[in-house]
């Protein structure tokens, strides 16, 4: 299977990961937004967890990582529900880790299991993703996960370029199956995009404004029964399908965005970042560096 990633470019993919790509379990990242609702505010923001999962699929095999790694970062967002992190703002989690205690169970998926069977493959070897160090990594350390969604968010919102990311690309390396970057020049570009990012997009005013709109509406549709939690788990455009039958989402969302957003706030989770360099034999975080 031949794939085109729109940042780390063209691929072969061996026959396990394109079966799993196949399954429907995995398609429905197809429908879930990376950004959760804020593509109802800039359609333009419209990639989706279907390339992320991809994207960190491939950057963890262009890091060397064995194919159950790579597995692993194919599947790690598949337990995500509509509109991302939405569920998590409407019930206030405050870790926004509600796909995360979902994960084991939806990797039970009869299809999933089928292929990875069919591969001599269990699917216990990949409920902890934390043992996959390349995958995930503590913050502030970095991650492919936490890579794949700072290159591709930025890429996406104009703010990097496919240049910068094939320079950046070059300045990763790996100790002990962990991510480390190759000079302090790397680490501070990194550490500039992630910080943009946190403070640029995901707190930007249209992020925050249409994730309150949306809360407060969904929030209204479960008390009222119009929808219910197990709603979550079908896609973005399922669960917008469900709230139009009732009422026109479109008009609710420009009534409340009329009436102004501004003395409301979104509590979401707060993230830094503190590269790991390779300095003289020695890794050093980028904080430790003189």
């Amino acid at each position: 299977m031949r794939y085109t990633d729109n940042i780390y470019g063209e691929f072969e993919l061996p026959g396990v990961i394109e079966d799993l790509i196949k399954t429907q379990v995995f398609q429905r990242l197809k429908k879930i937004h990376q950004g959760g609702a804020v593509f109802l505010a800039d359609p333009g923001i419209n990639h989706t967890r279907f390339e992320h999962a991809i994207g960190v699929m491939l950057l963890i095999r262009k890091l060397g990582g064995r194919i159950e790694e790579q597995i692993a970062g194919l599947l790690h967002d598949i337990s995500h529900t509509a509109f991302s992190h939405l569920i998590d703002y409407v019930l206030d989690i405050e870790g926004e880790d509600y796909h995360e205690k979902r994960y084991a169970e939806v990797l039970k998926d009869a299809e999933l299991n089928a292929v990875l069977h069919h591969y001599q493959m269990d699917s216990a070897t990949f409920t902890d993703v934390e043992k996959f160090k390349l995958l995930e990594y503590p913050l502030p350390s970095l991650s492919a996960d936490r890579i794949d969604y700072t290159l591709r968010d930025m890429f996406q919102i104009g703010k990097i370029s496919l240049d910068e990311i094939s320079w950046f690309i070059r300045g990763l390396d790996t100790v002990d199956n962990r991510i480390v970057l190759k000079s302090e020049t790397y680490a501070r570009w990194f550490q500039a995009q992630y910080n943009d990012l946190t403070t640029g997009y995901f707190e930007s005013r249209q992020n925050i404004t249409i994730h309150i709109i949306m809360k407060e509406i969904v929030k209204d549709c479960l008390e009222k029964g119009i929808i219910e939690e197990k709603d979550f788990f079908g896609d973005d455009f399922y669960l917008i399908d469900k709230i139009n039958r009732q009422f026109d989402l479109k008009q609710r969302i420009a009534a409340m965005s009329a009436r102004g957003q501004q003395h409301k706030q979104l509590h979401t989770k707060k993230r830094m970042v503190d590269p790991e360099i390779l300095v003289r034999g020695s890794i050093l975080k980028l904080s430790e560096v003189h």
